[in-house]
């Protein structure tokens, strides 16, 4: 008996090592074989914010959506100029912003709380749109939008409005549509 298995272990032991390696490059392969990314899967259009479905109704848009809240999505390129964000602060509602770079990286974030004068105002644009913008700045004067240079020249921006009590989903809804995300070539002056 014991003689069986001391025959049989090795080619176990082999099998798991295998299976094991099979299984890591798998895992590591997907990112680069599935052409399905977030940013394609998100769908929605350079110029407005897209409504994602309902999580309440079970028309979840990505996993954990919180159906707390109504959500849309904005995708951005900035090969086809800069990218203007701006919303207006509902009266006591919460808004926020998270913005992602092509892969679903999130890299800037913020909510009503940092809204100056009422407004949430960002410029997206690449490094070469910086420069050009920051030049034709007069010398004085503080620009009146945040510049934000994303990590890739494609993302996109999730735009979450709370739905405060049952049946106000469409206050919240109007919210996100209010929200103004759109190529915006006045800012290369």
């Amino acid at each position: 008996m014991s003689r069986r298995i001391l025959f049989w272990a090795p080619w176990a032991l082999a099998c798991l090592f295998v299976a094991g390696i099979v299984h890591l490059s798998a895992v590591l392969m997907m990112p680069f074989v599935v052409k399905s990314d977030v940013y394609a899967r998100l769908g929605g259009t350079n110029d407005g914010v897209t409504l994602l479905g309902d999580p309440a109704n079970g028309k979840q848009a990505f996993p954990f959506q919180d159906p707390a809240f109504a959500t849309g999505v904005c995708r951005f390129d900035l090969d086809a100029g800069p990218q203007r964000l701006r919303a207006a602060i509902p009266g006591d509602g919460m808004l926020s912003l998270a913005i992602y770079d092509r892969t679903g990286r999130a890299f800037y974030s913020t909510t009503d709380r940092a809204a100056l004068r009422g407004r949430i105002d960002i410029a997206l644009v690449s490094p070469e749109q910086l420069e050009s913008l920051e030049a034709s700045d007069p010398e004085d004067a503080t620009p009146q939008e945040l510049r934000l240079t994303p990590p890739t020249r494609t993302g996109f921006v999730v735009v979450r409005a709370l739905i405060e009590r049952p049946g106000m989903e469409d206050a919240a809804q109007a919210a996100l549509r209010a929200v103004e995300c759109r190529r915006d070539k006045s800012l290369l002056r």
